[in-house]
């Protein structure tokens, strides 16, 4: 039994030198994790990618519809509200600029914007639709979307030194998807065309 015991601690021993710094990791890193280490790896190398994944073509996509200002006035944000979006917009799509020409930065913001319009279509269009008040849907907007999106940033991203999101960063995603026309403030389907 004692040699059981000896023979478990030397295993432990030798798990921990790997640099987990006594944690014991026995699990595989998941795929945005290791895209996180891959895109600093292209950043310190300075390895540039042609194009635009497919993935993320389709988000920086212009879909048919309304700009984002009217947009959030039809969803009942004020003028101030509005320019604070604006600037988030702005804020992010000069960090989406920069970060694109990295393969593993385009798959990144791909992904997330997947992850922000999937929550927002499950959480927050439901209330649009049903006419809630704009206080709830923001509430909704930050619990949903904003809050497992940045978790999942700093969980997979933890030693992401180029990206850097953050809640800010987030809502001017949300505020680029708008502007884009892959989010709507208000369900459009229910207006009833003037005859």
């Amino acid at each position: 039994m004692e040699q059981n015991v000896e023979n478990n601690s030397d295993v432990a021993n030798q798990l921990n030198v790997s640099g987990n710094h006594g944690n014991i990791y026995m699990g595989t890193k998941s795929r945005f994790s290791k895209r996180f280490e891959k895109l600093n790896t292209e950043v310190t190398s300075d390895t540039k990618y042609e194009g635009i994944m497919d993935a993320l073509k389709h988000y920086l996509t212009k879909l048919d519809g309304v700009d984002m200002p009217t947009k959030l006035q039809d969803g009942g944000f004020t003028e101030r509200e509005i320019l604070t979006a604006t600037r988030r917009k702005e804020q992010y799509a000069k960090k989406l600029e920069k970060s694109k020409f990295y393969e593993s930065a385009q798959w990144i913001n791909s992904q997330l914007f997947a992850k922000i319009k999937i929550n927002f279509e499950a959480y927050v269009e439901p209330l649009i639709n049903s006419g809630a008040a704009k206080d709830e849907i923001l509430l909704a907007v930050v619990q949903n979307v904003i809050t497992p999106v940045l978790a999942l940033i700093n969980e997979e991203g933890e030693h992401d030194t180029f990206l850097n999101y953050d809640a800010e960063d987030v809502f001017g995603m949300i505020y680029y998807l708008t502007g884009k026309c892959h989010i709507n403030w208000k369900n459009y389907d229910s207006i009833q065309p003037s005859v």
